[in-house]
């Protein structure tokens, strides 16, 4: 028996629910569908015929351009025409000829050019190529007996379909004076680049005004569309208009625009009527392939949260996806176990480094400078000097000795070194000059302790020499790299600089870890910020120009420094 809140039971309850609304669905959706493909093959054949007018419209401009500069250039001969004697006519004749024929040559989409004085006294035309012999004496016929009065008007943009022998043609005819300057384009030419994809099933009709049928891309679609019967197929019209002369027509057999959409309603429907005859099938095998690899779960991760690592699932589910979780929970398990002994490990890592942290600030020679120094100034009779460096070495010493490895404010950590540094003038007078630019803004945020101070020290260490003045320069400003905030530390001397294998060293993130105390501090520099910051390259070591040594520390800022600070 099932309980009430049994995920079984759940499950057959919704997948009920599916299957009601599916075939609730079915009807609506199929109706839906229908409507949604005819007007997607509407709106596709609308964006088809658009590209296909500009086409013809292009043809028709190209076309009624040259007309117009062929009109430009020749009506005033023409008008005097009649005034020439009859060897000026021939040889005018014949230059016109060629003008029609040179400007004939340039447009592909022209059929015929001519010009014709209404009281006969000049006619003159040129075919396309497209032409036979027989075509251009039914077209100069038709010509000479058209009525051009009704028809032409200089500048206008219309074209006026007209039927030559059975032929359609569209014309565009200036009159001036009465000669005319005009332009035959059959219909079929403007249909060319539609005919490559038209079939018995897609055509194109080009029509006039009226509704009269022009040209058609399939003339035997044309026919069959005509006899339409109950038995032939149907067609889907889409229809836009061409301003210059009429509209065109893509007709689409609707069986060809619903094809495949009936086969999938009725799956659709067969699936409907399995998925019902499935439930049953599913309660039976729902509980041993879901419910109990769950409960395994649950059962698992009960001895994980009381601290059995070692707990393994060993049952093989007939399901590869619970064969895949039992394999992940089986790798979380050992990544668990893995991660709190690395947090272990690195809790010690963190002492070690604190210790040596300590252990690199407590240097004997330092002290024993310090007291060489205050012996040194009690045999010059200088006790100011020697209160003042006791003073400022208690300083030293209460700074060293408060905490660990923790992070102090930037102002704090400038005060300290600032302190060194007048130590070590005591010891050098003369010898040492200082700079500091810090960022008011950022003398609250935090660093790691001793972060300048171990540099500062290695400055007067490797970069004093006698009788000649130390240079120091301690920067702290704030930069962006890569999106984030960052707090930039930078310490310069004049001395003579890092060996470059120092250098390499510190670019390649290697760790310094030479026992002998060279080069201590810069290991130890690097292992803490390695332990406070979880990223590498933060230390970059280089030298100055002529000379000296240049140290830069970025360290991450997040908006909890700022609050913090």
């Amino acid at each position: 028996m099932l309980r009430p809140h049994s995920i079984v039971k759940k499950m057959i309850a919704r997948m009920s629910l599916i299957v009601v609304i599916l075939l609730a669905t079915l009807i609506s959706s199929n109706l839906y569908s229908l409507e949604v493909v005819r007007k997607n093959v509407v709106s596709s054949s609308e964006n088809a015929m658009a590209i296909y007018i500009s086409e013809i419209q292009n043809r028709l401009h190209s076309s009624s351009k040259d007309l117009l500069e062929v009109f430009d250039a020749n009506i005033d001969t023409l008008v005097s025409y009649a005034a020439m004697d009859e060897n000026k006519r021939v040889l005018e004749s014949i230059r016109l000829q060629n003008v029609l024929s040179a400007k004939l040559s340039n447009n592909e989409s022209i059929d015929t050019l001519f010009i014709h004085s209404l009281d006969n006294q000049v006619f003159v035309s040129t075919l396309s190529n497209r032409k036979y012999r027989n075509e251009g004496i039914y077209i100069t016929d038709y010509l000479k007996q058209y009525d051009f009065a009704k028809q032409t008007v200089k500048g206008s943009e219309k074209w006026t379909p007209v039927q030559i022998n059975g032929t359609s043609y569209v014309m565009q005819a200036i009159d001036y004076s009465n000669v005319i300057f005009g332009v035959l384009i059959k219909t079929d030419t403007l249909l060319t680049e539609l005919g490559k994809n038209s079939n018995d099933e897609n055509l194109y009709i080009l029509t006039d005004h009226f509704g009269h049928t022009l040209s058609t891309t399939n003339p035997i679609g044309l026919r069959l569309m005509n006899e339409e019967t109950s038995s032939l197929p149907k067609y889907v019209y889409v229809s836009q208009t061409i301003p210059e002369f009429g509209q065109i027509t893509n007709a689409v057999v609707s069986q060809n625009v619903f094809l495949g959409l009936e086969t999938i309603q009725w799956i659709i429907v067969a699936l409907s009527l399995a998925a019902v005859l499935v439930i049953p099938v599913i309660y039976r095998f729902f509980s041993k392939d879901i419910i109990h690899p769950i409960l395994e779960l649950v059962k698992g991760t009960k001895e994980i949260e009381k601290g059995n690592w070692e707990h393994r699932i060993d049952q093989q589910s007939s399901s590869v996806e619970f064969n895949k979780l039992f394999h992940a929970f089986s790798s979380m398990a050992r990544e668990i176990k893995s991660l709190k002994i690395k947090t272990y490990e690195e809790k010690i890592e963190r002492s070690i480094a604190e210790l040596k942290y300590l252990q690199m600030q407590i240097r004997p020679h330092f002290f024993l400078n310090a007291i060489t120094t205050v012996s040194s100034l009690t045999y010059h009779g200088k006790n100011e000097e020697i209160r003042l460096l006791i003073d400022r070495l208690s300083v030293h010493l209460r700074y060293m000795f408060h905490g660990g490895l923790v992070k102090v404010p930037v102002s704090q950590e400038i005060k300290h070194v600032e302190n060194y540094i007048r130590m070590q003038e005591i010891r050098y007078p003369d010898q040492v000059f200082y700079v500091t630019d810090i960022d008011p803004e950022l003398s609250d945020l935090p660093l790691p302790k001793y972060m300048i101070q171990t540099f500062v020290e290695n400055s007067f260490k490797h970069a004093l020499a006698h009788r000649e003045m130390l240079t120091i320069f301690i920067k702290v400003d704030q930069m962006m790299l890569n999106n984030r905030k960052w707090l930039r530390i930078t310490i310069e001397d004049n001395g003579e600089g890092f060996p470059p294998e120092v250098i390499e060293l510190v670019q390649n993130s290697e760790m310094m870890t030479n026992e002998m105390g060279d080069k201590v501090g810069i290991g130890n520099i690097q292992r803490t910020l390695k332990l406070l910051y979880k990223e590498d390259g933060l230390l970059k070591l280089s030298n100055c120009q002529p000379s000296g040594a240049r140290v830069v520390v970025v360290l991450p800022l997040e908006e909890t420094d700022f609050q913090s600070a």
